[in-house]
């Protein structure tokens, strides 16, 4: 059950440290766990979600190709929360101030009409695990009527309302559905494949097309890995269209640079990385991207007692660390020990490649390892048990 302290502001605690956890994201589940293991008895504990669960990134396609369902990729926020003794607060931050030491919360998530004033919550420290968002959400149309999974729990609603649109088509009828994936990331790659794999499961012809505004899909990998990728779209029957720019989205169609209108079902939005919004209304340090700028020890560059990880924060002197879930992973235990500690004994260290693997939704994997490529079942069956692994670390 969320705990909800009453509006207004919270006094400035004396005795135990208070920290605030601001987000439910990989690094956090880790910081709670390693705090829960340790059994800080000094530190008072609140994190701030706006949903009840997170899901792990790693497995949504899966979750949208149907080889998962919820409960695989979900962790329990309340319990993993309680098992700390910390308090939670289901809703988002809307601003943040270091010069006053506190947060500012909507309860619920949505502000709607009705909620209270906004609760301020003081802190000692404070920790960021708040993801990001897709870029171009201000597109006209796109708040309206596109799907997205950033944050991954919107994965929930989009396979939900996939499922309606196939019930929803007479049986036996030969119009296909027609699916939009905007960005040519491997997150949309992947999305793609998985929707357009749902909907033949279901019996349904799935039309599928990838917009990409930059002249090539996969621009962060390989032109080996971009080739592969491009013959598993073709066999699956999805157009790409790269050096495409969508300028708004309606409730049946898409609008392209130059005039040109799409009719679609279903539009899904998996642009790149936007920082969060309430980092533009907070005094935290920002990199020149709008990210939360950290050093090595994840602690604002301006020593200020603020830490972050996974796709929120800007790596001060790696401008160009990918936003990929591995990073989160990996940046976990330095956050966890330096929030703990309350200064910089660990550092983080960006590692120059990692093991991309990108499922295809066709009981195999796209595996990236340095200069190996390849599309196989046992690159499917690794990153499935890499997958079940991560989940059994925090779901137990």
């Amino acid at each position: 059950m969320t705990n909800q302290p009453p509006s207004g502001s919270a006094p400035q605690p004396h005795g135990p440290t208070r920290i605030v956890l601001a987000g439910g994201g990989h690094a956090h589940l880790h910081l709670m766990d390693a705090a829960t293991k340790r059994g800080a008895s000094d530190i008072t504990w609140v994190l701030v979600s706006p949903f009840p669960r997170h899901h792990y990134s790693g497995m949504v396609p899966g979750y949208l190709a149907g080889t998962y369902e919820e409960d695989a990729l979900a962790f329990d926020l309340a319990r993993i929360a309680s098992r700390l003794g910390a308090q939670r607060i289901q809703g988002r931050i809307t601003r943040i101030s270091m010069a006053e030491r506190h947060v500012e919360v909507v309860a619920d998530g949505e502000g709607e009409p009705g909620n209270p004033s906004p609760i301020t919550l003081s802190f000692d420290r404070l920790s960021l695990d708040l993801g990001s968002v897709p870029v171009g959400m201000d597109t006209p149309g796109v708040s309206e009527w596109a799907a997205t999974v950033r944050p991954m729990s919107r994965a929930v609603a989009l396979r939900a309302r996939l499922d309606a649109l196939v019930a929803a088509q007479p049986s036996g009828s030969v119009r296909p559905l027609r699916i939009g994936v905007v960005g040519g990331g491997a997150g949309a790659v992947e999305v793609a494949l998985a929707l357009t794999r749902r909907i033949r499961k279901a019996g349904r012809t799935p039309q599928t097309i990838l917009f990409e505004g930059g002249p090539e899909i996969l621009q962060d990998f390989s032109e080996q890995v971009r080739f592969v990728a491009l013959s598993v779209l073709h066999d699956s029957g999805i157009e790409v269209r790269t050096g495409t720019r969508v300028t708004a989205v309606g409730p049946d169609s898409i609008d392209i640079k130059g005039g040109s209108k799409i009719p679609v079902d279903l539009v899904v939005w998996l642009t790149g990385a936007a920082p969060p919004p309430v980092l533009a209304t907070s005094d935290l340090p920002r990199a020149d991207d709008g990210f939360f700028h950290v050093d090595g020890s994840l602690q604002a560059v301006d020593g200020t007692p603020a830490w972050g990880a996974g796709d929120c924060i800007a790596l001060a002197g790696h401008p160009t660390m990918p936003r990929a879930g591995v990073y989160a992973v990996r940046q976990s235990p330095v956050l966890a020990a330096n929030v703990l500690a309350g200064k910089g004994v660990r550092r983080f260290s960006p590692q120059k490649s990692f093991l991309s693997l990108l499922n295809t939704a066709d009981g195999r994997a796209l595996l990236r390892w340095r200069a190996i490529v390849a599309h196989t079942t046992w690159a499917w069956k690794l990153k499935d048990r890499i997958d079940r692994r991560f989940m059994s670390l925090y779901q137990g």
